[in-house]
C-alpha cells in the first residue's frame, strides 16, 4: 500500500520505490511524511501518531512501523 501511495499520490517513479529507498532519496520532505501518515490513516482507518517516520527511514522500515503501530496493543488473557 505504501509503494502504491507514493507512486499515485506523490508522483514517485515506480522503479525508485524499493524497500531500501528512503523518503529523502525519493525527494520527499517532512510535510510529505505528515501527508503520508494522514493518507495511511484514511486508507486503513487507523491513525498512526508515531510510526517512526523520518526522512532517512527506509520504506521497509516505515511499513514495519505502520504495521507495528496499528497492531492491537495487548491481548485478553
Amino acid at each position: 500500500m505504501l509503494a502504491a501511495l507514493l507512486v499515485e499520490e506523490f508522483g514517485c517513479e515506480a522503479d525508485a520505490v524499493t524497500p531500501e529507498a528512503t523518503f529523502r532519496s525519493l525527494e520527499l520532505d517532512s510535510l510529505s511524511l505528515a501527508e503520508i501518515a494522514v493518507l495511511v490513516a484514511d486508507r486503513t482507518g487507523v491513525f498512526v501518531e508515531d510510526a517512526g517516520l523520518g526522512l532517512d527511514s527506509t520504506l521497509a522500515g516505515a511499513a514495519a512501523g505502520f504495521e507495528a503501530a496499528s497492531a492491537p496493543s495487548g491481548s485478553a488473557a
